[in-house]
């Protein structure tokens, strides 16, 4: 995989772009509570709605009740939880709409793929996650010096978006995969063509 990914160019890959809510900051000691996958062909989000999937995740009764600062900023109560299936099924689920894709989101680096990485460890489930394009880091280097939030990089962009929807999983992923679709388009003029070039330039 790893050579012939690096050769395929930024506007050809197939990518899962996703977001992930969480009880807490910290992978050691929080859980995810929604994972949101939004499928990105040719440069672009597949803009059928039926391929966008978000789900809930159960973190167990010893992660509840859900702090007052989560719930409110993410809409996501306790109550919604239970009754929800638990990170073994959901994991298995991304990793079937992952499969061989690049993984993409904002802040993946740092964030969401090490609470990945720890669900993974608990449910011996492996998701495809080294090869990742990361929105943020792709900000930072293409506009240094500006706020690079993910409503930053929408109003940059003017991507059309309602603000009080994010922090919701699957409304943060669609930003993303937008502005994931600009950035692309960025980068050509910057002769960041391929997946190669841009590990190279970052």
């Amino acid at each position: 995989m790893p050579f012939p990914l690096y050769e395929t160019k930024l506007a050809e890959l197939e990518v899962a772009v996703f977001d992930l809510e969480t009880s807490g900051l910290m992978p050691s000691k929080h859980r995810i509570i929604q994972i949101a996958v939004v499928l990105f062909d040719q440069g672009q989000p597949t803009n059928n709605a039926n391929n966008d999937w978000v789900q809930l995740v159960f973190p167990g009764e010893e992660h509840l009740p859900l702090e007052d600062v989560i719930v409110e900023l993410t809409g996501i109560d306790t109550e919604s939880l239970r009754g929800q299936p638990t990170i073994d099924t959901v994991l298995t689920e991304f990793d079937q709409l992952v499969n061989e894709r690049v993984v993409s989101g904002h802040n993946v680096k740092r964030f969401d793929l090490p609470f990945i990485r720890r669900a993974e460890s608990h449910t011996r489930i492996d998701v495809q996650s080294d090869f990742y394009i990361d929105t943020l880091l792709l900000a930072q280097k293409l506009h240094p010096g500006r706020p690079h939030k993910l409503a930053d990089e929408g109003r940059h962009y003017g991507i059309d978006f309602d603000e009080e929807e994010l922090h919701d999983a699957l409304a943060d992923t669609r930003l993303c995969a937008q502005v994931l679709a600009e950035q692309i388009k960025e980068l050509a003029d910057h002769n960041v063509q391929t997946f190669g070039d841009m590990i190279d330039w970052l």
